[in-house]
């Protein structure tokens, strides 16, 4: 039995030719090679095979396999053992738990096989292959067993890893290491589970798979059910993960799906597949605009997806979900309607408000406002009630009296928000006048009567605007800017202009990278190198970015969600943005530094990118030694674990894998 198996294993070695092993008294599953059975696995196959957390388990009736007397595995899929057999392999540590489970009996292995036989499709094949392989083993020396099902499983991992990247772009084909760990993320994050995540698109739209892929925004916390899907944390995401990996047909399914929930001129925060989502952030509509554009920018013939067809859930503010293709239109209209709602402002009370929909917002909290201030052209909008971008954090504390406080509102214009609303509009420009975009203006009503506003001149004057409000110089004498008192950083860009805390403008985030990398046409080149250097000094760490200056009075750097004290600033995780290293800016730091060094010089160029580099070398010794193989969503100061965080957050690997684009 031993001879046969490895006999089988063969297929494993890189000397292996297809018809080089016939065995007649094998199962006819064995002698075609696993490579030839895997070769027809889709992506979202890949993540069933290779992936899936617990939560994700458990929606459709199963869990990740838990070894007595030890802890479950990360996965469902091969990885969870992989990880596991990583760090017995080098050590031969055949005393590990999973070993002696392994010795004891077959339970893994029935596991691993059965799971893919419940599937549909090839997955089954592979179920089967799995089952004939184990049925050699059983009958070996069980001393045996721990190396050969290791042998099996890192074989079929192998391949299944050939297939992955075959079906992936050139530049991950082509790419290093890390850019094949970080593109990996793709298939972790991307999966079509037994539930519809996303609302149906239009029966217009073709090679419509009969699951659509949906995008989980981290794991374990944020996978499955109402929490895996995220407006925010979709578009944020696809660019890194779809769109640079090759997967154009699952982010050109994404961007239609939330298109069709388009709704007060805003994307959802929470989707909840459409029907039960939340209207309750200002800055997930931006990121999405965003990712038209670079889909437009990045795929062949990109602009085709202007003129898909996007069936509306909600054509007005007002009306109940419509079915799939009851209300469709052009995206090139949807995009229109976006900004067209922003300039004449937008303005209403989140749907079913109340404690049964957030147990901890005010009743103030609940009423959205965005809109345009017309002197600047600057989007903006919120109260100090509520959380509109993605530092979201709502107190929850009745002990500190936080609860229905928001640690940052960020109300007035957002430095990012502000960047993306000058890329969309210059992108949208450019469209226009190469006759790929039929709209040129909005309209605002002054006086009783329209007014149509271009978006040229919108452009232009966010452009006028933008470095006379946002910049701080580093002059203390300078004129213009309305509250000197309150600059505690200079040579700096604001995180917001007209805050309603006037205070927090001027508080030192990582933000304005965002506006950097999207619009860096925004920004004189010293004044953003200079403002890039103090960025680094102060909140650059191991792995992610400060949220917050260390220098601010209420800077805390280590985030407990259960800690429940007096202490305002801290119970209940208040400070979730106020200090905590968020892994996702850092790659709009870096891509920003990368950007304006080659302004700067060669010279200049040479040491960022030396400097870039260092600091991706961190990223990468962290992925090799993560069992779930991913980028946290954040980690506590100077890159200490936070136990809080998500283990692998999609965002954190799509925007370092854009850094590594960029190089």
């Amino acid at each position: 039995m031993v001879g046969a198996l490895r006999g089988h294993l063969a297929q494993f070695s890189p000397l292996y030719r297809t018809g080089a092993l016939v065995d007649e008294s094998s199962p006819a599953v064995l002698n075609t090679p696993l490579s030839k059975i895997m070769s027809t696995l889709t992506l979202a196959d890949m993540n069933v095979l290779l992936y899936r957390c617990d939560t994700e388990e458990r929606a459709e009736g199963g869990g990740c396999y838990n070894v007595p007397s030890w802890v479950p595995l990360k996965y469902g899929g091969l990885q969870g053992i992989v990880s596991v057999m990583a760090d017995v392999r080098p050590k031969n540590d055949l005393g590990h738990p999973l070993c002696d489970h392994l010795r004891q009996g077959d339970w893994l292995m029935d596991y691993v096989a059965n799971r893919l036989l419940a599937q549909e499709g090839t997955l089954q094949e592979v179920g089967r292959w799995f089952q004939a392989m184990f049925d050699y083993l059983r009958h070996a020396p069980r001393y045996l067993v721990p190396c050969y099902f290791d042998a099996i499983v890192l074989g079929a991992y192998t391949t299944a890893l050939d297939h992955v990247f075959r079906q992936m772009s050139r530049f991950v084909q082509s790419g290093s290491s890390l850019v094949k760990q970080l593109a990996l993320g793709s298939v972790q994050m991307c999966g079509a589970g037994l539930f519809e995540a996303l609302p149906p698109l239009s029966p217009g739209v073709a090679d419509v798979p009969q699951r659509c892929v949906s995008l989980a925004a981290g794991l374990p916390h944020f996978s499955s059910g109402v929490f895996r899907c995220w407006g925010r944390d979709t578009f944020i995401s696809l660019r890194g993960l779809l769109l640079l990996t090759g997967r154009h047909l699952e982010a050109r399914n994404m961007i239609l799906a939330f298109a069709g929930t388009l709704r007060y001129g805003l994307i959802p925060n929470l989707l909840g597949q459409g029907a039960a989502a939340r209207y309750n952030s200002r800055d997930a509509v931006w990121w999405w605009l965003q990712c038209v554009q670079d889909y437009c920018t990045l795929v062949p013939r990109g602009t085709d997806i202007l003129r898909c067809p996007v069936s509306r859930m909600y054509p007005t503010n007002t009306s109940k979900p419509q079915p799939a293709g009851a209300w469709d239109q052009p995206l090139h209209d949807v995009v229109h309607e976006a900004l067209q709602r922003h300039m004449q402002g937008i303005q209403f009370l989140e749907h079913d408000a109340g404690p049964q929909t957030d147990r901890n917002m005010s009743s103030q909290g609940f009423h959205v406002e965005a809109g345009v201030d017309q002197d600047t052209g600057f989007v903006s909008g919120g109260n100090r009630y509520n959380c509109g971008t993605w530092m979201d954090k709502m107190g929850e504390s009745e002990k500190a009296r936080n609860k229905g406080v928001p640690a940052t509102p960020r109300d007035g214009s957002a430095v990012e928000m502000v960047g993306l609303c000058k890329s969309t509009l210059r992108w949208l420009v450019t469209l226009h006048g190469e006759g790929l975009f039929p709209h040129a203006t909005v309209t605002i009503r002054r006086e009783g009567r329209d007014l149509s506003v271009p978006y040229a001149e919108w452009d232009r004057k966010i452009q006028e605007n933008f470095e006379r409000l946002f910049y701080v110089s580093p002059d203390p004498l300078s004129p213009g800017d309305a509250h000197p008192h309150l600059v505690h950083k200079r040579g700096i860009y604001k995180d917001s202009c007209g805050a309603s805390s006037p205070w927090c403008d001027y508080q030192l985030r990582p933000n304005f990278t965002i506006a950097m990398v999207v619009a860096p046409e925004l920004f004189s080149v010293e004044k953003a190198w200079e403002a890039l250097g103090v960025a680094e000094e102060k909140l650059l760490g191991p792995l992610g970015m400060k949220t917050l200056d260390p220098d601010d009075m209420v800077y805390c750097g280590v985030y407990d969600n259960e800690l429940d004290n007096d202490n305002f600033n801290l119970a209940r995780g208040f400070n979730y943005h106020q200090g905590p290293e968020w892994v996702w800016p850092v790659g709009y730091f870096l891509r920003a530094k990368l950007y304006f060094a080659k302004k700067m010089g060669q010279e200049t160029y040479e040491n960022t990118v030396h400097m870039v580099k260092n600091v991706l070398s961190r990223h990468s010794v962290h992925l090799e030694r993560s069992s779930w193989k991913g980028l946290p969503e954040l980690t506590n100061e100077n890159g200490q674990y936070c136990p809080f965080s998500c283990e692998s957050q999609a965002w954190s690997l799509a925007t370092i894998l854009e850094v590594l684009y960029d190089l």
